[in-house]
């Protein structure tokens, strides 16, 4: 039931161009569920990156491999190629390390990317 509901909101959520976010407890297949879903995704139309996070993920880390399947489209502009969309999956969001201040330089790189579309 679990996987048919994370499923349905997959579907719904990426026609419509929405972020999600997937919480629930430890081993339970939501990363099994969201892999799959993207190896499945039509490929003249989507573009899947896959982050997995860890301890030691930086910020540098993180934009470097968002920029790795983007095409460069003028000064300071990037975008998935014509046509296409790219869709960043994010695994183990919570595991950066907290800098000295509290703060988690990827997690704020990818929520300032989000609010900017």
């Amino acid at each position: 039931m679990e996987t048919a509901r994370q499923k349905y909101f997959l579907q719904t959520y990426l026609a419509h161009e929405i972020p999600m976010l997937f919480v629930g407890p430890t081993g339970t297949g939501k990363s099994v569920i969201n892999k799959s879903f993207l190896v499945k995704l039509p490929k003249d139309q989507y573009i899947p990156n896959c982050i997995d996070f860890s301890a030691r993920t930086s910020s540098v880390q993180t934009q470097e491999i968002v920029m790795a399947k983007l095409d460069r489209r003028r000064k300071g502009v990037f975008g998935p190629p014509v046509g296409k969309k790219c869709i960043v999956y994010v695994d183990d969001l919570n595991m950066p390390a907290k800098e000295i201040y509290g703060a988690q330089p990827p997690i704020e790189l990818l929520r300032q990317w989000i609010d900017h579309h």
